[in-house]
């Protein structure tokens, strides 16, 4: 099994579980027990479970922003699919804003057959991608690299993006339900904002375990802000409704 998937299934057992003895959660993944003890140290320094006296215990995770690295494990097919939908918004001799956020790190991997593609962004990952692509032009903003985000924030990164009006910024956030759009750092929330109102044309692009009751606890925006809403299976009739009402083109 692959160790996105040795992930993912472990957080669905803890879910059910939130604490369990090792042994009982060893028989369950059916996993050795120096990989089990590699995938309980990664969720561990991530913040996500705590170990001790023999327990695996899950933490609370709300209004908490995962490593980028533990972030890129979780729903990685369902993100591939948005991207691939995602890149057909995006032209010859375009300008787009890509986020700092795992679900848009596909993205320029569909733009090999675009043209001149101008491309701002606040991550790392996602401009050294667009580097070596010789179709991709690349700004990066520049500022405090957060650690353990491949993201640059801060008051010079957002002052650097406020110098430009692309075409199309593409937005992910942390959670959405009928009340907005949630992130749960302040951070990054000011630079999608920033973002989503100089481009002429907002996109949210989030998989399916984004829509939630229970949302993070910083409003990035509304729904009416964004024009397009890419998902990777339809949500229920009652968003759908929503979408509808506030003008926001669904696409899954």
């Amino acid at each position: 099994m692959k160790k996105e998937d040795r992930i993912s299934y472990l957080l669905d057992i803890l879910s059910s579980n939130p604490s369990i003895h090792i042994h009982k959660l060893q028989q369950l993944v059916d996993s050795s027990v120096s990989t089990l003890r590699r995938d309980l140290i990664e969720l561990e320094t991530n913040g996500i479970i705590k170990r001790s006296f023999g327990l695996v215990t899950l933490l609370r995770k709300d209004n908490i922003e995962y490593t980028a690295s533990f972030r890129s494990t979780q729903h990685p097919n369902e993100k591939r699919k948005i991207c691939r939908l995602a890149s057909d918004l995006i032209f010859d001799n375009d300008s787009v804003f890509i986020d700092s956020s795992t679900t848009n790190k596909y993205i320029i991997q569909n733009l090999t057959d675009r043209e001149k593609v101008n491309v701002i962004t606040n991550n790392i990952y996602i401009a050294m991608q667009g580097h070596n692509q010789k179709n991709i032009r690349v700004f990066l903003a520049g500022g405090f690299l957060r650690p353990y985000s491949e993201t640059v924030l801060g008051s010079e990164a957002l002052e650097y993006l406020s110098q430009f009006h692309p075409r199309l910024s593409l937005i992910s956030c942390s959670s959405i339900n009928e009340n907005g759009v949630f992130m749960a750092d302040i951070r990054q929330a000011h630079c999608k904002k920033k973002m989503i109102e100089n481009a002429d044309l907002s996109v949210l692009l989030v998989d399916h375990s984004k829509f939630k009751v229970k949302s993070d606890f910083i409003k990035l925006c509304s729904l009416e802000d964004f024009d397009y809403l890419i998902t990777d299976k339809k949500p229920d009739d009652k968003f759908v409704n929503l979408l509808k009402e506030n003008k926001v083109k669904l696409i899954y």
